[in-house]
């Protein structure tokens, strides 16, 4: 996750894991792989649910579950992914 490694952002480094945690665990959910061993393997999709948690982050949210779960609605509504979430 290139955005929340950034020697410039304005995140705690415990934020900062709690936001990797979320997006790996998203990423989980919709049956991907959060780091795949090809880069482009999904890639758009990855980078939304990154883009989502980061959103959502700069608004204030800190709590790992409701940042996963912002990235799933943002996922499964802008990608039309064939399946929910799963646990």
């Amino acid at each position: 996750m290139h955005r929340f490694n950034s020697s410039g952002a304005a995140f705690t480094p415990e934020e900062l894991t709690t936001f990797r945690q979320a997006y790996a665990d998203a990423c989980r959910k919709l049956g991907l792989a959060p780091w795949p061993s090809d880069p482009e393997d999904n890639k758009r999709v990855r980078d939304d649910l990154e883009a989502a948690i980061v959103k959502a982050a700069k608004l204030g949210e800190r709590d790992a579950g409701a940042l996963t779960n912002y990235a799933i609605a943002i996922g499964l509504r802008h990608w039309h992914l064939p399946k929910g979430p799963t646990e």
